[in-house]
């Protein structure tokens, strides 16, 4: 398991650094009724200290204290070593230093005297915001891995993947359009013994039948207008490595006995020929459609389904795996921040909720897209919400290229509050400026 994945299922701790030690005990009392487990320190350099030795998921820092100060404490922590959210405390005349804080790197400030309950919503919104930029930039460290993902059905795919690989079984790959199912035949073929020949990928539906028949078995000269030469097909240009046919769904009746034949007897004959030549490809499919579904209704032949279906491998679309989106992002932005010469080295955590909080119908071709055009247009070191939908210029008008209801909009923002918050429906509320009545039938309503 992910260590962030791991933290989420423990008490989030806290660091509080104050110099007045009634303020220091009363949050922490307050926050650990609350589901925090609290440290406290009364200087700054006590707090450096404690933070060399154990790690915080946030700390609460006073702008002002004898000795080192909020603001040095603050440089100090943000360039020690892993990025740890920091909420400042000031009173009321520090505000303008308070705003010089947060544009040094803190997340957050409260004006003294405050709620404790208030901190406790702000400290939620910080952490969860913190979790998912650990994940983009752990996404952006695996940018050369063949995939990206924490998924638990990512990781399971990942395990199918590296047992089926060494075989020369036949592997299904079903999901939707921009799942990335080419992504993992490439990664079968790497890991198989066949991994120094060929890889050969062939899109189905882009090409008319009689040109898929040429083109997959080839043929002789003189066997129709134009055919001035011999050509080898894609399953003897595959011999000895892998024969990738994308989109397996879309082909014809009499093409699919062909491949059938080809399936069962490992040998080909050319268009215009009479001779068998034995070919030695590895064949990996993949559908968006629903083959068990076109089996019934006579669409797709059950014999060839048998054939290509020895093994399956279901990818999930993005949106069943909201997760992962924040890891992948950060390997796009990496990619393409390294492609374009631009020195862009994060994406702010708005930017990231609203990415999390969009379903991407076109998966992860879609998310892909987005970040470009985003590292396109972005003129800072960070990708925010403006460079994702420059349009609207808010996440709240506009998810990607498509318009929002005032009804999805809500709902969006009901998910995205309650994912901040742990479910914790009170919190929840709060952050939302509604009562909790309000909140348990926009929740109901809306099937949450």
């Amino acid at each position: 398991m992910a260590i962030d994945s791991a933290r989420d299922e423990i008490a989030r701790t806290v660091l509080i650094v104050d110099d007045e030690a009634n303020l220091r005990s009363s949050l922490a009392e307050f926050l650990s009724l609350d589901g925090y487990q609290s440290e406290v320190a009364a200087s700054g350099a006590e707090a450096l200290d404690l933070l060399e030795r154990r790690v915080f998921d946030a700390v609460v820092l006073d702008l002002r204290m004898p000795g080192m100060d909020g603001l040095e404490t603050l440089d100090r922590i943000l360039s020690s070593g892993p990025t740890v959210p920091v909420i400042m405390m000031s009173a009321h005349g520090e505000i303008s230093d308070a705003v010089s804080a947060m544009k040094r790197g803190a997340v957050d400030y409260l004006v003294k005297p405050f709620d404790p309950a208030e901190l406790s919503l702000r400290l939620g919104k910080a952490i969860a915001d913190a979790r998912v930029v650990r994940r983009a930039e752990a996404g952006a460290r695996r940018a050369d891995r063949p995939w990206v993902g924490e998924d638990p059905a990512m990781r399971a795919i990942e395990t199918l993947v590296a047992r089926v690989a060494p075989t020369a079984t036949t592997v299904l790959i079903t999901g939707e359009s921009g799942t990335g199912k080419e992504v993992f035949a490439r990664e079968i073929h790497r890991l198989s013994p066949r991994a120094d020949g060929p890889f050969v990928a062939v899109n189905v539906a882009a090409l008319p039948e009689s040109l898929l028949e040429s083109e997959l078995f080839g043929y002789e000269k003189g066997a129709f207008t134009g055919a001035v030469a011999r050509r080898a097909g894609l399953f003897e240009l595959a011999s000895g490595g892998t024969l990738f046919l994308d989109e397996v769904g879309e082909m014809s009746p009499a093409t699919q006995v062909k491949l059938l034949r080809v399936l069962q007897e490992r040998t080909v004959t050319r268009v215009g020929g009479e001779r068998a030549i034995p070919v030695d490809a590895r064949i990996v499919a993949a559908t968006n459609r629903d083959l068990e579904a076109d089996v019934k209704t006579g669409r797709f032949r059950e014999d060839l389904y048998f054939r290509l279906n020895v093994i399956r491998l279901r990818v999930p679309p993005l949106r069943e795996r909201p997760g992962d989106i924040a890891p992948l992002a950060g390997a796009f932005l990496a990619r393409f921040a390294r492609e374009m010469g631009k020195d862009v080295r994060g994406i702010e955590p708005a930017a990231l909720r609203a990415l999390e909080a969009h379903p991407f119908p076109g998966n992860v071709r879609e998310l892909e897209n987005a970040v470009e055009r985003a590292v396109i247009l972005c003129d800072g070191d960070a990708l925010a919400a403006r460079d994702f939908w420059p349009e609207s210029g808010s996440k709240a008008t506009a998810v990607g290229d498509e318009p929002v209801t005032v009804r999805e909009a809500e709902r969006r923002a009901i998910v995205a509050a309650l994912a901040r918050n742990g479910g914790h429906r009170e919190r929840t509320a709060l952050e939302l400026g509604i009562s909790r009545r309000t909140l348990l039938t926009k929740m109901r309503e809306y099937g949450l």
